[in-house]
């Protein structure tokens, strides 16, 4: 009996030397052989020694694309985006007078007129044809802004306009076109004609008439004017015994015949 038990505890001693070995081997080689076995990893990837993870400035940035749906595009420099602060330009002031008498057309007729001292309207009405038989018809000469002038003489007169959103002032040149049987407004003393008011216009009919005016004359015709051309040139025959006043316009290349009316 006491022979067989040393004999038994041998073997178990035998046993149990390669499972210690083993342990021993796993636990002291552990951390040399990852490293071993994984060259690419870099120092800056690995846990630093005091146990924090890796530094985030070492780690690549990804790639955001401007303007897309998402949080950060939305963020960007989009015309929608919360930071766009451009504004749009506010419009120049305009005036719609101003922008009227600058649109007529030189050579074109406007039927307006004086009825006084100030003119019918205050807006260039539509251009009508320079044949039309109206009481007051003016063709417009030119078109000129600021201090420019305008030609003068019997017949010729300007319009301007000056606009207070602006500041600048649009002058027409105008040039009267003498129509038959229509009407002006004229200054008497007496029996004398001392004016006529070249721009104006004035029902034949009218029995007041605005100051300085005193007299309505009727246009009793127009003529190329002759040499010499004054009111003994407006008589129809020998037996017109009717009274005329006469003026010269264009310049003095027409005659233009006054009556009284009857």
């Amino acid at each position: 009996m006491k022979g067989g038990r040393p004999r038994g505890w041998g073997w178990l001693v035998w046993l149990l030397v390669p499972v210690v070995l083993a342990g021993c081997g796993r636990r002291g080689g552990n951390d040399h052989d990852d490293a071993r076995l994984d060259p690419s990893v870099s120092a800056s990837a690995r846990p630093d020694d005091d146990g924090e993870g890796p530094d985030i400035g070492d780690l690549p940035v990804p790639d955001v694309e401007i303007g897309s749906g998402g949080a950060t595009g939305d963020q960007g420099s989009g015309s929608g985006g919360a930071g766009d602060t451009e504004t749009e330009p506010e419009p120049e002031p305009t005036d719609p007078t101003q922008e009227a008498f600058r649109a007529v057309v030189r050579g074109t007729c406007l039927p307006v007129y004086r009825d006084g001292d100030d003119w019918n309207t205050s807006v260039p009405p539509d251009a009508v044809s320079c044949r039309s038989e109206r009481a007051g018809l003016f063709e417009v000469t030119r078109t000129v802004t600021g201090g420019a002038s305008c030609p003068t003489g019997t017949g010729r007169d300007r319009w301007s306009h000056h606009s207070s959103v602006t500041g600048e002032t649009t002058t027409l040149c105008l040039n009267r076109v003498w129509v038959k049987d229509y009407c002006v407004l004229a200054e008497q003393s007496g029996d004398t004609i001392t004016s006529v008011g070249a721009s104006t216009a004035v029902d034949c009919s009218a029995t007041e008439v605005p100051v300085p005016y005193n007299q309505v004359l009727v246009v009793a015709a127009v003529y190329r004017a002759p040499a010499g051309a004054g009111a003994s040139h407006c008589r129809t025959g020998a037996h017109d015994n009717r009274r005329y006043w006469s003026l010269l316009a264009d310049g003095g290349a027409t005659l233009v015949c006054f009556t009284s009316r009857s």
